[in-house]
């Protein structure tokens, strides 16, 4: 499978596209696609620039030290409509889906500027306080060619119900790495390796880019031990969970088998490479599967050794486990956007609730959604 042929006829078909109080702070403007998180907590987000100080093994040159961007949704109890644009301030996410967009692709008449798109979020909102030990953390990865705001609405749901949710932009991997500074970087793969298919891009998948995706989600741990006065330690570093879409997945699965302190984990349509691909996670574990998955699910839910859970959604695509579907007005699904949204937020709440909040585990029912638990 050629992932970055892939990622881009899937995101070009897109972009063709067919065919009280509480009211003030839930309504959505012209300038938010979808809807108001449903937890108790506002949201707010920062973001950081995180230097690694190791050698980069997936940068187009020698010597080059990994650096990555990371942006954290976590509970606020800021009310404020203030809210923080959806793609980053220097427009190098937009400009890199526009650039994908066919020239002479018509453009749904109802579609939405996508430079004008607000989140749910509030820039550097005070966080809540937590009455007790501090806010369970989750790390999110982004797909291969896409970046960390791929799964804002997962992640400021999240957030809304009481995580602190880090998602890790992967540079060279992503479609874009946007610095603070205004700097980008844009996706590199090397010639020949793209296709994880064949045996030199398998190679390099599960010897280079998997290690060093499962890196990126450690460093940034370890940033965030060090950092935690930046949320007024408010953040419980000993209860810990990550998930990931397509590519991600393998990060959060590489690094949660990794990491002693990462409880549960979970892969949203997600390849498995690295060593999980060979040595089972043995951690609480959910998969969620699409109709034509990119990776054999159920032979990764019977190998491990701890409980399980696979939800397989009829009629989904890969993409539709993104905001794909909130960016492109007319977006091809055979599964209303609402509905897998609402799918995919339910399923991975109540999971996490139960793995890092003790809550019982009690998995929402959906048409045309079969789960498998064990």
């Amino acid at each position: 499978m050629n992932y970055k042929t892939l990622f881009a006829l899937c995101l070009s078909l897109l972009l063709i596209a067919c065919d009280s109080d509480d009211a003030l702070f839930d309504k959505p403007s012209a300038q938010q696609v979808y809807p108001a998180p449903s937890g108790q907590y506002r949201v707010g987000i920062m973001e950081f620039d995180i230097t690694d100080y190791r050698e980069d093994k997936l940068a187009p040159e020698l010597g080059e030290l990994r650096k990555f961007t990371v942006r954290v949704h976590y509970p606020s109890q800021l009310r404020s409509t203030l809210y923080h644009p959806y793609f980053d301030k220097w427009q190098h996410q937009v400009d890199y889906l526009s650039a994908l967009r066919p020239q002479d692709a018509p453009i749904h008449p109802e579609q939405h500027a996508l430079q004008s798109m607000l989140s749910w979020s509030n820039s550097k909102a005070p966080i809540a306080y937590h009455q007790e030990n501090g806010w369970p953390v989750l790390f999110y990865s982004h797909g291969l060619g896409l970046f960390n705001a791929d799964n804002t609405e997962l992640q400021e749901a999240l957030a809304s119900h009481g995580f602190a949710v880090v998602s890790i932009n992967h540079t060279y991997l992503a479609g874009v790495s946007s610095f603070q500074n205004g700097e980008q970087k844009g996706l590199y793969l090397p010639s020949g390796k793209h296709d994880v298919q064949t045996p030199a891009g398998r190679a390099y998948f599960d010897n280079l880019v998997a290690p060093q995706i499962a890196k990126d989600v450690l460093a940034t741990y370890q940033w965030l031990t060090q950092e935690s006065w930046q949320f007024e330690h408010q953040l419980n570093l000993n209860n810990v969970g990550m998930l990931g879409f397509s590519l991600g997945a393998s990060a959060a699965m590489n690094a949660c088998q990794q990491l002693l302190v990462c409880k549960a984990a979970a892969n949203m349509d997600g390849i498995v490479l690295g060593n999980v691909a060979i040595n089972p996670l043995n951690k609480p574990l959910l998969l969620f599967r699409s109709e034509n998955p990119f990776s054999q699910l159920e032979s990764i839910y019977h190998a491990n050794q701890n409980d399980s859970i696979l939800v397989s959604i009829h009629g989904s695509q890969h993409n539709d486990f993104t905001d794909q579907n909130r960016w492109i007005v007319g977006y091809p699904s055979e599964v209303d956007k609402n509905d897998m949204h609402n799918i995919v937020k339910q399923h991975m709440q109540r999971f996490f609730n139960h793995y890092l909040k003790a809550q019982p585990l009690v998995l929402a029912e959906f048409e045309g959604v079969s789960i498998q638990q064990k």
